[in-house]
């Protein structure tokens, strides 16, 4: 399988699909759209025949899909300004998750509401607990009574400006007659705070098929296991992410012949590279195998052809017997002697 630069949509998906963002803007926006809403969508503006000459990406919040009378989707765009107006699935790249009825998209932060609201309850939470600074959540204990209401809270006013928030955090309380203080609140870690928290960065993670490893949680990562783990993220997380988005550019882009003999593919070999140990060995044995030429490893390290290096080998043990190997226009054949 082989880029065609020449085709009219290489340039728009790899180049620039609109005329204020780049690829990769785009993309990162669709991305995005995906994840927390589970629906992306374009506008498909053609050149005035079955060209494209734009992807003009729609908020999913402002585009409600609905079934067709000729059995397609359309789609109700709700602008800000202005009145809602109806495009047509051939006027439309977009990309719905799990629709039940096949038109409504599921919404990932919806089913993880739960979770992310208990993430955000224990950050609200932590940062409560730190603001106070000393965490002087007690009381204040003596020998006898004071009998002086006035002078009771003159005592706990100037006790709390003094050492509580931020301002104060450290600070050493002096206490007077024979007063001792006794905290009441429980510390973070009597709460498990932290670890409520890392449990939430899990949880919210599984919802996007996302390893701990990417959100920088490295507690059960280690040497010997990180490469693997991040195989299995391109497999398992990046990989069906990359099929879903070129069968629907497959299925909205492109028309005609072009249908037949052209697809959308995203190149995930680079996230596959092991370490340049690796990577020389697997060269090695595709060169010494013949399935791989001088001018496939260069491309693969992102270098230019050379003059004669799309010559593919054959090892001299793998031809038949009584026959010579001879090289004609860069390609090795048998030829009997």
């Amino acid at each position: 399988m082989m880029a065609d630069r020449k085709h009219p949509l290489s340039q728009l998906l790899r180049d620039q699909p609109n005329k204020w963002q780049t690829s990769f803007e785009w993309r990162e926006m669709m991305a995005g759209h995906f994840a927390l809403r589970g629906a992306c969508y374009s506008e498909i503006v053609s050149t005035g025949g079955r060209a494209i000459d734009q992807l003009v990406p729609l908020h999913p919040d402002r585009v409600r899909p609905f079934p067709a009378p000729n059995g397609q989707i359309a789609f109700e765009y709700m602008p800000k300004n202005g009145p809602s107006r109806i495009i047509l699935q051939s006027e439309m790249h977009f990309q719905l998750l799990m629709a039940g009825d096949g038109f409504t998209p599921l919404s990932p932060i919806a089913c993880a509401r739960e979770a992310i609201g208990l993430a955000l309850a224990a950050e609200e939470h932590g940062a409560r607990l730190f603001s106070n600074g000393t965490r002087l959540s007690g009381i204040l204990k003596m020998t006898g009574s004071i009998k002086d209401d006035e002078r009771r809270k003159k005592l706990l006013k100037g006790f709390s400006e003094a050492y509580s928030g931020n301002q104060n955090a450290h600070k050493t309380a002096l206490l007077e007659d024979g007063m001792e203080w006794q905290s009441l609140g429980m510390t973070s870690e009597d709460a498990q705070l932290l670890e409520s928290r890392k449990f939430q960065i899990a949880e919210i993670a599984r919802t996007f098929g996302v390893p701990l490893h990417k959100l920088a949680e490295l507690d059960r990562s280690t040497n010997n296991n990180i490469e693997h783990q991040g195989i299995e993220f391109v497999q398992d997380t990046i990989l069906p992410g990359s099929v879903r988005w070129a069968q629907a550019m497959q299925r909205d882009l492109f028309f005609g012949e072009s249908r037949r003999t052209h697809c959308a593919r995203f190149d995930l070999d680079g996230l596959m590279r092991g370490d340049s140990t690796q990577r020389a060995a697997l060269y090695a044995n595709g060169r010494q195998w013949g399935w791989l030429s001088a001018d496939d490893v260069r491309r693969r390290e992102g270098l230019n052809p050379i003059k004669g290096g799309d010559v593919y080998l054959t090892p001299s043990n793998m031809t038949g017997a009584g026959t010579a190997l001879t090289i004609n226009n860069g390609v090795a054949n048998d030829k009997n002697t």
